[in-house]
């Protein structure tokens, strides 16, 4: 059922997209599941998913759900220099962030 997301449960959902050196991608993933494990333990985290793809073997996605555009703000000005530095030895380049507001929720 979709429905249209109130003040009081709207969020943000924040896509983190990295490339993996050659060869290193078992490495970004392990750094990976750390970030989304703190991401998970901070305070306004709803979910943390860490992604790959079959098509796209070198590109690894970090999908994190937030109560709140400020809840994850917090998150990023304690955690993000951190977890730069956990992937980066991994990483081809760095990541590309992209934060959506939630307008529309489906829930079971």
């Amino acid at each position: 059922m979709t429905q249209p997301a109130s003040p009081e449960n709207a969020g943000v959902v924040r896509i983190a997209t990295f490339r993996a050196r050659p060869g290193q991608m078992d490495g970004l993933v392990e750094a990976a599941r750390g970030n989304a494990r703190d991401a998970l333990a901070a305070d306004g985290c709803r979910s943390a998913e860490v992604c790959i793809s079959d098509q796209e073997p070198d590109t690894l996605l970090v999908v994190s759900r937030w109560a709140s555009p400020a809840a994850l703000r917090a998150f990023l000005d304690w955690h993000e220099s951190q977890a730069h530095g956990a992937v980066s030895p991994y990483a081809a380049e760095p990541p590309h962030a992209v934060h959506y507001r939630v307008v529309a929720q489906n829930r079971r």
